[in-house]
């Protein structure tokens, strides 16, 4: 098998993993992930992982938050809708 077969049947297989995927019938590890300012989504499945998703447009949803620390130390604050809570300490 040459490189050009291997590369095919591998696109193959990638193909036939990303369909079962979306069918539902394997479940999704998410393996490669997109993400802007409005959250973070899978790029094979499309399920959202954190904030309103990848590209969002429905923000109804609720956000999936990512926390960061703000400088005082006593908050953290939402990457993607800026709520602040208190910090655990």
């Amino acid at each position: 098998m040459n490189a050009q077969e291997m590369y095919e049947q591998a696109m193959h297989e990638l193909a036939a993993k990303i369909s079962l995927i979306r069918s539902g019938d394997l479940v999704c590890d998410h393996p490669i992930k997109q993400g802007d300012n409005y959250g973070t989504s899978c790029s094979i499945c499309g399920e959202r992982l954190a904030g309103y998703g990848y590209n969002a447009r429905d923000f109804s949803l609720p956000c999936l938050h990512e926390w960061w620390p703000t400088g005082d130390g006593l908050h953290e604050v939402c990457t993607f809708c800026e709520s602040v809570r208190q910090a655990d300490t």
